[in-house]
C-alpha cells in the first residue's frame, strides 16, 4: 500500500465494511492507523447513506470513520469530466453510474487508483482500478 499517493474507494468498499468484510475492515483500519491515505467522494457517501439498510448506528459509525478519510467534494472540473463520461458511456439516471463517473473523474484528475469490489464497472474509464481483495493481499 502506498501512503504517499493514496487511493480512492467507492461505496462498494464502504458497504463491505458495514457488512463486516475482513478486507474492507483491514483497509479502513489501515487508514485509521495512518498507514494509508484513503479518499472518498461525497457522491459515494451519498450513495451509501441513501440505502434502506443504513440506520442511525451506521450513521454514527461512518461519521467517525470519515474523520480518518479525505472527503472529496464535487467541484467544477470533476463535474465536467464525469458529465462527459456519463454522456459517452452510461445511463444518466443511475445513482451508481453517477457515482462511478465521479469516482473515476476524481481518480484520473488526482492521479489515484480506485479500490472497489466491482472493478468491471470502471473498465470504460481511463483510470487504474484494483479489486479490494487483491489490493489487501
Amino acid at each position: 500500500m502506498n501512503q504517499e499517493t493514496g487511493i480512492i474507494i467507492d461505496s462498494t468498499v464502504l458497504n463491505s465494511y458495514k457488512n463486516g468484510d475482513a478486507c474492507a475492515r483491514k483497509l479502513i483500519l489501515d487508514a485509521v492507523d495512518g498507514d494509508i491515505n484513503i479518499s472518498v467522494s461525497t457522491v459515494s457517501i451519498m450513495n451509501i447513506w441513501s440505502r434502506d439498510t443504513f440506520d442511525r448506528k451506521s450513521e454514527i459509525g461512518f461519521t467517525g470513520i470519515f474523520s480518518f478519510l479525505k472527503i472529496i467534494s464535487l467541484d467544477g472540473d470533476v463535474a465536467r469530466y464525469a458529465g462527459g463520461s456519463l454522456r459517452e458511456y452510461i445511463e444518466t439516471d443511475s445513482l451508481v453510474g453517477v457515482e462511478q463517473a465521479v469516482v473515476a473523474a476524481h481518480a484520473v484528475l488526482m492521479g489515484k487508483d480506485i479500490v472497489t469490489n466491482e472493478p468491471d464497472r470502471y473498465v470504460q474509464y481511463n483510470s487504474n482500478v484494483r479489486f479490494l481483495g487483491n489490493y489487501i493481499d
